[in-house]
């Protein structure tokens, strides 16, 4: 986690309180970042030495007497997937943002990879599309012919479309900053 990250998560969870306090409380952990960070850490260190964001609210809440609402609702699964599969998005775009021309070159290559192998698993789908039709002409009704190609697509597209979505947030969440 950032400490960008960091401060908007504790902004987020001050939302009750009034706009002054907010800015009160967030002031007083980014000052205290400052000081870890004066002191030789890392801007990760400091935001592991100060602790955990939900249980920074929490104590904040209890200073306040108000109960801190613990659980959040829960997200399905497509929502959170596609939550992580913009994260990698941003997290692409910003490392490309500060990276070398050739260290963006070196990615958009991999992009170009990624594609390719997601076309090469059409492969199998094509010859499964084939063994349907040589066995579907017996019947010589085109309607089935054309159902049978829609099944098949709609499936290579599912899982075309899934090998490429996790492969991307697998290949590309920590990318680095090259220079």
């Amino acid at each position: 986690m950032t400490r960008a990250t960091y401060l908007q998560t504790l902004k987020n969870g001050l939302f009750i309180f009034v706009e002054s306090y907010q800015q009160q409380k967030i002031l007083e952990v980014d000052e205290r970042i400052s000081s870890f960070m004066g002191q030789g850490k890392t801007e990760e260190e400091a935001l592991q030495a100060i602790g955990n964001v939900e249980d920074y609210l929490s104590v904040i809440y209890q200073e306040n007497h108000i109960t801190y609402p613990i659980s959040s609702p829960k997200k399905s699964f497509l929502i959170t997937s596609y939550e992580q599969l913009f994260k990698t998005i941003r997290h692409v775009i910003d490392v490309m943002s500060h990276n070398s021309s050739k260290a963006n070159a070196k990615i958009l290559l991999d992009i170009l990879i990624l594609l390719g192998l997601t076309c090469i698993i059409k492969i199998p789908f094509i010859l499964v599309r084939d063994l349907g039709d040589n066995m579907l002409d017996f019947f010589a009704n085109p309607l089935m012919l054309n159902i049978w190609h829609l099944v098949v697509e709609v499936f290579y597209l599912v899982v075309a479309v899934t090998f490429f979505l996790n492969v991307f947030k697998k290949w590309f969440q920590n990318l680095k900053i090259h220079k």
